[in-house]
């Protein structure tokens, strides 16, 4: 599917805008790959361990 000018225009001008929200959309979608193609079981518990840590930083 090819990406129009007005659609990179917008894009472009929302990530200017939504700086840390563009970081964070990447960022899952970098683990979310990571998790589904790259990951070995030492790497999901690791993985789990880092969630549960930032799930009681949370509060949840």
């Amino acid at each position: 599917m090819a990406i129009t000018k007005a659609q990179a225009k917008a894009t472009a001008k929302y990530k200017a805008k939504h700086p840390e929200a563009a970081k964070a959309y990447q960022a899952r979608s970098y683990a979310r790959r990571y998790i589904q193609k790259y990951s070995d079981i030492d790497g999901l518990d690791e993985l789990e361990q880092l969630i549960q840590v930032r799930r009681k930083e949370l509060g949840k």
